[in-house]
C-alpha cells in the first residue's frame, strides 16, 4: 500500500537531510565534536523548516530533558552507594567467550601503535564521540517520518537509559583501561581516546567542558555498554520505520561495538549485556505500548504523523 505526500514536504525533507549531512561533514573537517547541546541546536534549526515547531517542543521536551539530565548525572552513580567496582567478573567472561583472550588486549596488541595514529584510531574515537549524537539524529528522523515510531523510540530510549543508570548504581564496573592501568588486573591498556583527542585537537563544547570540570564522568559505568545499546535500539526502530532499509544501521552498530572494545572503554561482555538491555527495552515497549497508547491515526496516517516521504508497506 502506498501513501503519497505533497512534493513540497519531500523537498523540505531532502533539504533538511542535506543540511544535516553538510553539518556533519563540516564538523569532522573542522574537528568540532558534535555534543548533545550542539546537536540540539542543529535539530531545532531543522525543526523550524518543518513548520511543526510547536509539535516539536511538545514531543521532544521530556526526551531532551532526560538526555541532558543523564549527562549531568555522569559520575553520580558511584557516589550513591559507594560500592567497590567489579573488575574480575568481566575479565573472566571475556576469556570464556574468546578462548582465554581478552579482546581489548588482543586488538590493541595487533592494531595500536603508540606514537602513531592510524585512520582507524580516529574512526574509533569519532564513533565513540557520537554516543548521543546518533540517537538524537535517529529520533529526529523517526519524528519526521512517523511520529508513532518516534514516540515508541522515545519511551524505549528513556527506559534503556534509566535501566543502565540503575545498573551502574547497583553494579559499578571498571572498564578495561582502569582495570589494567590502575588496578593491575590486566596488561597495560592504552587509552586510545585520550591519545587521539590530544593528537588531533578534538574539541568539546562549552557545556561538556563545564561538565568535565564540575560533574565528572562515570568511570565505573562499564556494564551495560550504552555505547552498544543505544545504536542497537536505533537499529531496531530503523527496522520498524524503514523495514529493509533499516538493516543499513547494523554495520554502524558493529563498528561501534568493535571500537569501544578496541579502545579499552568496554569489555565484550559489556557490549553483549548492552545489546540485551536494548532488545528488552524494545520488547517491553512494543508489548506494553505499541498497540494501545498511541492514537490510531498516528500509527496509520503518514500525513498526520508528519511523514516526509512515501510510506511503503512490505
Amino acid at each position: 500500500m502506498l501513501a503519497t505526500r505533497p512534493t513540497g514536504s519531500r523537498i523540505i525533507g531532502i533539504a533538511i537531510a542535506l543540511y544535516l549531512v553538510v553539518v556533519l561533514a563540516g564538523s569532522i573537517y573542522f574537528r568540532m565534536s558534535l555534543t548533545p547541546d550542539r546537536v540540539l541546536i542543529l535539530i531545532l534549526i531543522a525543526a523550524l523548516g518543518t513548520g511543526r515547531v510547536r509539535q516539536f517542543f511538545k514531543d521532544w521536551s521530556i526526551f531532551l530533558v532526560v538526555v541532558l539530565a543523564w549527562q549531568f548525572l555522569g559520575g553520580a552513580s558511584g557516589h550513591i552507594t559507594r560500592l567497590r567496582p567489579h573488575v574480575t567478573e568481566m575479565i573472566v567472561a571475556d576469556k570464556a567467550m574468546f578462548f582465554g583472550q581478552v579482546p581489548t588486549i588482543w586488538l590493541q596488541h595487533r592494531l595500536y601503535h603508540p606514537g602513531h595514529t592510524a585512520w582507524y584510531d580516529v574512526a574509533a574515537v569519532v564513533l565513540y564521540l557520537l554516543h548521543f549524537v546518533v540517537p538524537m539524529v535517529a529520533a529526529f528522523a523517526f519524528w519526521m517520518w512517523n511520529r508513532a515510531v518516534f514516540l515508541e523510540f522515545m519511551v524505549a530510549f528513556l527506559l534503556l537509559a534509566l535501566a543502565g543508570f540503575a545498573t551502574y548504581v547497583l553494579y559499578p564496573a571498571a572498564p578495561p583501561w582502569y582495570a589494567a592501568n590502575w588496578l593491575f588486573k590486566l596488561p597495560h591498556v592504552y587509552e586510545i581516546k585520550n591519545h587521539v583527542s590530544v593528537a588531533h585537537s578534538m574539541s568539546i563544547s562549552g557545556l561538556f567542558s563545564w561538565m568535565w570540570d564540575h560533574v565528572g564522568w562515570d568511570r565505573f559505568g562499564a556494564i551495560p555498554s550504552e555505547h552498544a545499546s543505544f545504536p542497537f535500539l536505533c537499529f531496531l526502530y530503523a527496522r520498524r520505520a524503514w523495514r529493509r532499509a533499516g538493516w543499513l544501521v547494523l554495520p554502524y552498530c558493529l563498528a561501534v561495538w568493535v571500537a569501544v572494545v578496541y579502545m579499552g572503554e568496554h569489555y565484550a561482555i559489556d557490549v553483549v549485556v548492552g545489546v540485551v538491555y536494548a532488545a528488552l527495552a524494545y520488547a517491553v515497549v512494543r508489548l506494553a505500548l505499541g498497540r494501545h497508547v498511541w492514537p490510531e491515526e498516528a500509527r496509520t496516517d503518514p500525513v498526520k504523523t508528519g511523514s516526509i516521504s512515501d510510506t511503503v508497506t512490505v
